[in-house]
């Protein structure tokens, strides 16, 4: 009897309605060396679907072509929930998701971390494809090591007097990698944003509040406060918006002051500020909504917020950012029979790490003004050591142009 085959590395679940992109990613997989299932070209005329498929997940590793036709289709469960069972916890990325239409994955879906094709060229997908296979990202050959004495990769050389002489000429050179805290508050200093901020206001333009979930030091508070200058032109139905950032907000009642002074109320909360917001229409934007999950706030305030909001055109929209997902920000929502308050009033939408091209570009782009230029060691080092994290990747760039300087 001859030995079984092994298994593929891969196999491409997707919908119909997806079968285009589906083809694409598994011709750039099988074009990179890997084996591939996709039913397009395997699932063939006198074949048993039902052995294929068992055969097809399998496969060392699931790719899942996310969007909305894709999770809203029953026979697609299956064959993502079959990678899944295999490796629970995602230690083994059994399931890569990889999102090609704007869509929010929910439930068991909803934590794993996708690979977003969503507005990026032809080259940019297919490196971000291919960057997704790998466990790590370990470079294929050692790092240039990071101490700028070391005499087997020498620094750049400081500014000679005469590039100096030039920078001073145009007026006096500034660094590009500044300010180092808080949010982006210069426009022109705004990064990398706009996909996340298309998915925001299409949510908010279609009824929908949104919770922006990510790892502190991605950018959510930058991105709250593009959503705040941008809602004039971006947002189809007018809103008053109101910004607050909760790390300074002390208790409820600091909290209702806040809000009651942004939109020119009188102080009040419950009946009353419904009352009042009810001819309103206000957009909601809250920093750190951690905040809220504390001693020093109750329920109410969560479910006065969610009461506001629900319904395409309720007197309150929101824009929420925090760093854990809803179903598990708030202690009050684990009790049995409970929700959090905000599970279906907010979509969630997920902050990724930036990826190694989007890091050099971001580089590039500050450097552009200046006489300044970076090493590939000090680029690699820059990109290493700061984990796809915009802040330290900002800190590790000030640092290193520091050094350029006499």
């Amino acid at each position: 009897m001859p030995d079984a085959a092994p298994p593929h590395d891969f196999f491409v679940s997707y919908n119909s309605a997806d079968k285009a992109w589906a083809e694409w990613i598994a011709w750039i997989l099988e074009d990179a060396g890997h084996s591939v299932i996709y039913q397009g070209w395997d699932f063939r005329p006198g074949g048993n679907f039902i052995l294929d498929m068992q055969r097809a997940t399998g496969c060392d590793r699931t790719i899942a072509v996310l969007s909305e036709d894709y999770l809203n289709a029953t026979y697609t469960q299956p064959e993502w929930a079959a990678a899944l069972k295999q490796d629970a916890e995602s230690i083994e990325r059994k399931l890569i998701p990889i999102r090609v239409k704007p869509c929010q994955p929910q439930g068991l879906l909803a934590p794993i971390v996708y690979v977003d094709l969503v507005g990026k060229s032809q080259d940019e997908a297919r490196e971000a494809v291919l960057n997704a296979l790998p466990d790590r990202l370990k470079p294929a050959k050692e790092p240039g090591f990071p101490g700028l004495e070391d005499k087997a990769f020498p620094a750049e050389p400081t500014l000679s007097t005469q590039d100096l002489s030039r920078s001073h000429a145009k007026g006096a050179m500034s660094n590009p990698f500044l300010p180092l805290s808080g949010a982006v508050e210069n426009p022109a200093q705004f990064f990398n944003g706009e996909p996340t901020l298309s998915r925001i206001f299409e949510l908010l333009n279609s009824g929908s509040s949104v919770a922006l979930i990510g790892d502190r030091n991605l950018g959510k508070s930058s991105i709250l406060r593009a959503v705040h200058r941008q809602v004039p032109e971006r947002l189809h139905r007018p809103r008053q918006t109101v910004l607050i950032n909760l790390t300074r907000i002390y208790s409820e009642d600091d909290f209702y002051h806040a809000l009651c002074e942004a939109i020119g109320v009188p102080p009040c909360n419950g009946r009353e500020l419904d009352r009042i917001l009810s001819p309103k229409r206000l957009l909601l934007l809250l920093d750190e909504v951690e905040r809220i999950s504390q001693d020093d706030f109750s329920r109410r305030v969560r479910e006065q917020l969610r009461g506001l909001a629900e319904g395409g055109d309720a007197p309150l929209k929101l824009v929420i950012a925090a760093s854990t997902p809803l179903a598990r920000l708030f202690p009050d929502s684990h009790a049995e029979g409970m929700v959090s308050p905000f599970e279906d009033v907010c979509i969630e939408e997920y902050l990724q790490p930036w990826s190694p091209e989007v890091m050099r570009a971001f580089i590039r782009d500050r450097l552009a003004t200046t006489p300044v230029t970076f090493s590939d060691n000090e680029i690699t080092h820059c990109l290493t050591a700061s984990a796809g994290k915009p802040k330290q990747l900002m800190r590790l760039c000030n640092d290193c142009f520091r050094t350029k300087l006499p």
